[in-house]
């Protein structure tokens, strides 16, 4: 396990020190096989991390690639000098039940492991590893689980998605259809209204027409009738 001053050296897919480090345009790091990897599952290039996306193939972060390199080292180091009795130097070989941690051939004859029980390193370790196996087995089974729950999801998501749109273009065409048959009648009913306006215009026309010759005629015949009334008796009345 990590300690909390190689988190940052950590990376956040296969959870250990980078390998060979790259970095996104959002500025995360991740080993370049885990991206690539990672990116192999996904139609975009998205960050694991935040999920904005990238255009470009990331380059190489140096930097912490040298920092990663040599925490390495130093972890190697570290195992190196952990397999030796920190009191004699000696190979640690066995492990006290009592105390719970790996001790020496010198360790075990010491009066301070008096009376305590021992086991092989390796025993316990093939004990141990068999322990983690069977819980490791049953977090990748749950781990697939919550996978396929959520490939579900995403499923089902994708599938409300294209139904909303579906939907959303079939509400559109419908209502321009409306709209296309409101504005027909629209057109229909001004052409009508334009028709009977000047059938009726045509009509008082003709109206008007017929008035004006009777007022005409009239007009005559008031005038003649003047003329009659304005002439002497005799002519009065020879008329």
């Amino acid at each position: 396990m990590a300690s909390s001053a190689e988190y940052d050296y950590i990376c956040p897919v296969c959870h250990d020190i980078f390998k060979t480090p790259v970095i996104l345009s959002c500025s995360h790091s991740f080993c370049k096989e885990c991206i690539q990897q990672f990116w192999r599952t996904k139609q975009t290039q998205e960050c694991p991390v935040c999920r904005s996306i990238s255009r470009h193939q990331p380059p190489v972060n140096l930097a912490l690639k040298n920092l990663c390199e040599s925490l390495e080292k130093k972890r190697k180091e570290r195992r190196a000098s952990e397999e030796f009795c920190s009191l004699h130097c000696e190979k640690l070989k066995l492990f006290c039940l009592h105390d719970k941690q790996p001790v020496c051939l010198v360790c075990f004859t010491s009066q301070q492991h008096d009376s305590h029980k021992f086991r092989p390193i390796s025993e316990m370790v093939s004990s141990h590893k068999e322990e983690l196996n069977t819980a490791l087995k049953s977090l990748q089974e749950k781990l697939k689980h919550k996978e396929n729950i959520k490939g579900e999801f995403e499923k089902t998501l994708q599938h409300i998605n294209s139904q909303a749109d579906h939907t959303d273009n079939q509400i559109r065409r419908q209502f321009e259809k409306l709209h296309q048959f409101l504005r027909d009648e629209e057109e229909a009913t001004i052409t009508a209204l334009r028709e009977e306006e000047e059938l009726k215009k045509q009509m008082m026309k003709e109206k008007l027409e017929e008035i004006n010759r009777h007022i005409s005629a009239l007009s005559h015949t008031i005038k003649d009738m003047e003329e009659m009334m304005k002439a002497s008796d005799v002519c009065f009345l020879k008329v």
